[in-house]
């Protein structure tokens, strides 16, 4: 099972660099800046594959975290900067204490001065590239324990690890007013990054729309999709709005809930197509070979196996009145076990976990939002 840590994610973007910096044709002159016709050259074509790796890399690191990778290196510069600063001042006060006439002459003196200029100019360069001040998560974090007791702040704990206790301790819901109330004096755009993580976390009182069942379900543990505190029979629920659960089990099926209750085969991944009841479809006959594959009627609203061919074919017509889900077992922009995805319905997506570790990214399919359906 893949873990989704920071770590994972850096190596990607790291193998994507060096693959990039490596195997692209055109950085010796730079797409467009040599042959006349060097966008449309065959070099042109691999170098856009291997900035895209790059690109696609950095999006799955900026779609995990809320912010890219370029802030996270920029703000771990700051840190090396802040610790060689105290390292060279503490120095200068060992030798110096309250620095005499001749200490501007002094080589340390000078070098602490130097980091001294790196370290305002990185924390300038952090405001003006990412629009908010720089401050130290950690010293915050810190300072918010002695300032608010009752939050229960330990020295040590990562922000995540913080959150997470919090959460388990008062509740998504009251530790989210807890901040909101007490963080007045904190950078806003800190604030509200850790109010959004608790706000995932928050179980809507009640359902009313897709968001809000994928907010019930988020976080529930593998083999208990569907559990609530609240009791609520979302099958039920979904069953009347026309909703459709999609999660994974094991490592070959494809499990529906709701509007449409089914188990389907998905060894290796899998794209199914919706089939509305009266519609015709083909039915799959792999086992018993292509000429014995026949069309049947729909006597009830359901999803079917359509291979690659039929899925380029709907491409073309922009999945007017046509729901897709593709599942993915395995995906290459993500740590989860299963990934689904789907065109032509509005969805909402939510995590189920395995213990501490990411399962499956499901969705829940509105299927009256069905594009001009």
């Amino acid at each position: 099972m893949k873990v989704l840590t920071k770590e994972n994610l850096v190596a990607k973007i790291k193998a994507a660099e060096e693959k990039y910096y490596k195997e692209s044709p055109c950085l010796h002159c730079g797409p467009g800046n040599g042959c006349d016709d060097c966008r449309g050259c065959e070099d042109s074509k691999r170098n856009y594959e291997l900035e895209m790796m790059l690109h696609n890399a950095k999006e799955a690191y900026k779609n995990r975290f809320g912010h890219s990778y370029e802030q996270d290196c920029d703000y771990d510069l700051i840190i090396k900067y802040e610790n060689e600063f105290k390292q060279s001042n503490d120095k200068c006060n060992e030798c110096h204490g309250n620095f005499g006439d001749d200490c501007v002459y002094c080589d340390d003196f000078d070098k602490k001065y130097k980091i001294k200029e790196r370290l305002q100019w990185a924390v300038n360069e952090f405001k003006r590239k990412y629009n908010i001040e720089y401050i130290d998560f950690k010293k915050q974090i810190n300072n918010l324990g002695i300032m608010n007791d009752n939050l229960k702040v330990n020295n040590g704990v990562s922000i995540k690890e913080w959150i997470e206790n919090g959460i388990n301790e008062y509740g998504a819901k009251q530790f989210h007013e807890d901040i909101n109330n007490n963080w007045a004096f904190i950078n806003n755009s800190i604030k509200d990054a850790i109010l959004s993580e608790i706000d995932k976390k928050i179980k809507p009182e009640k359902i009313e729309t897709i968001d809000d069942v994928a907010k019930l379900l988020d976080g529930n543990q593998y083999g208990d999709e569907l559990r609530n505190e609240s009791d609520i029979n979302i099958e039920e629920l979904c069953r009347k709005n026309k909703w459709v659960i999609v999660f994974g089990y094991s490592d070959d099926n494809v499990e529906l809930r709701g509007a449409i209750d089914d188990e389907l085969g998905a060894w290796n991944g899998t794209i199914l197509k919706l089939v509305n009841k009266g519609d015709f479809y083909l039915e799959d006959c792999d086992e018993y070979g292509e000429d014995d594959a026949t069309y049947r009627k729909a006597t009830y609203s359901m999803f079917v196996d359509i291979s690659e061919n039929e899925l380029n074919d709907i491409k073309e017509t922009n999945y007017k009145n046509i729901c897709i889900i593709e599942a993915l077992w395995s995906p290459e922009d993500s740590d989860a076990s299963w990934q689904f995805n789907c065109k032509g319905a509005n969805y909402a997506r939510f995590n189920i976990m395995e213990e501490e570790e990411l399962y499956a990214e499901c969705l829940v399919i509105d299927l009256n939002s069905l594009i001009n359906g």
